[in-house]
Formats: C-alpha cells, structure tokens, sequence
C-alpha cells in the first residue's frame, strides 16, 4: 500500500530534523575538541615556560650547588598508598644530606597540619632529627598549604630573601619559578624521582598546577591563605663547628 501524501511529509520532516541533529552533534563535539585542544596547547606552553624559566636555578650534584644558609623542604605526606611515599623519603634525605655537606645551616619544613592526626612539618621534623640534623637547626612552617604559600611565608614570615628549595625536579621548577616571581633569590636542590609507573600521576597532576600557579601570579594575584606573625630564623653554628670548637 502507498504511503499517503501526508505520511511522506511527515517523513520527510523527521529525516530534515535528523539530520540537522546529527549536524549540531557533530558541530558540538567539533567545538569542544578544539576547546580541549587549545586548552592542552596552552597548558604544554606553560609548563614548558616554567621549565625553561627554571631550570638554570636547578642543582642535581650536591658539589655544584651553592651554599645557601637555609633550605625549605616542600612537604607532601610521608605515606601513599603504596605504604611509604617515596617522594616524601627522598626530600627527607636531600635535606640531611645538604645539612651534613654544609651546604645549609638551617631547614625549614614547610607543609599542612589539617588536624592532630596530621601535621607534615612535626613529622618531617621527626625524621631530619633522626638522620642526625639537630633540631635547634630546624624551624616549622605550619601554614606551608600549598606550594606559593611556603615561598611567600619563607620571606614574609621568616624573613629569607635567599634559600634552597628541596623537592623533585617536576615540583621544585614550579617553586623556583614562584619564588622568583616574587624578586627572591631561590635554587633549589633535586631530590630523587620514585621509580615505578604508579608514580607518573603525580607528574600528570603537575601539568594542571603549572597552570594554576601562571593563574595565580598573573590573573588572580592570589596570596598566601595565612601568613601571621613573623617566625625569627635563628641560625646556629653547624654541628661540625661546633665539635671542631669543643
């Protein structure tokens, strides 16, 4: 039987609207693909900036890197998933080593303390005093909350033009480069990178922190979220001094 005259319109009418859906779908998912790309390209571009910017001031060979009276240690927490964070064992020990290599006198543990149950400056502190570094030697930031609070609070509260950052490679770029922005004088020394692929998230997270910090020092002028009274660095004679003079 043939389709009546008002069927075939009607058919008509809903092939038109398919396809004018599909063309709007497909136009939609266009959009959106070229958003994400401009999106990657301009986050590649930052990091690859901060990289740039950065690495000069960045030290691998504890010989090479120069004596700064004091280093900031970045805090991150001392265990992952995996039992023990690796990224927080080897900032630890970075920071030994360049205490007892004389290539700083003093170290600021820098992290976040939400609660009593976790506090990153007590137990980074805990555990420098273990590898031998004394603890008069040791100063606590506890509003070190993110990354451009510990540098900002490291001048402002502590009153350091010029120190050494301690922290992986893909971190401690973003933190030279923060604390350069700010006018300061900051190295930083590279810690050990994990090995394993259940590490690479953190590196992955890095690209969207990169970003955010170009945010924050360029658009947003975004300030530490707590600075507080000023914290007086004492310095102290290194222990080797010391022993020489008794």
């Amino acid at each position: 039987m043939r389709e009546s005259h008002e069927e075939l319109q009607c058919n008509a009418a809903g092939w038109v609207m398919t396809a004018r859906m599909r063309s709007v779908a497909i136009a939609g998912l266009i959009g959106m693909g070229a958003v994400a790309l401009a999106v990657s390209i301009a986050v590649c571009a930052v990091s690859f900036h901060i990289t740039r910017s950065a690495s000069p001031h960045l030290y691998e060979d504890l010989a090479s890197l120069p004596r700064r009276d004091v280093g900031l240690v970045l805090g991150t927490s001392r265990f992952s998933t995996d039992g023990l964070n690796e990224f927080y064992t080897a900032r630890i020990e970075a920071a030994a080593a360049l205490y007892h290599d004389r290539k700083i006198n003093h170290i600021i543990v820098s992290g976040s303390n939400p609660s009593r149950y976790y506090n990153e400056p007590v137990v980074m502190k805990r555990d420098l005093v273990d590898l031998d570094v004394p603890e008069t030697c040791i100063t606590e930031d506890r509003g070190g909350l993110r990354t451009l609070d510990s540098i900002v609070r490291a001048d402002r509260v502590m009153g350091q033009k010029s120190f050494t950052v301690v922290s992986q490679r893909f971190h401690a770029e973003r933190a030279v480069y923060i604390g350069r922005h700010f006018g300061l004088d900051v190295t930083a020394f590279c810690a050990k990178d994990p090995v394993g692929l259940s590490h690479y998230g953190a590196y992955l997270r890095e690209y969207g922190a990169r970003f955010k910090a170009m945010l924050d020092l360029t658009v947003l002028d975004t300030q530490p979220t707590y600075l507080g009274k000023p914290i007086e660095i004492r310095l102290q004679p290194h222990r080797d001094q010391v022993l020489r003079t008794d």
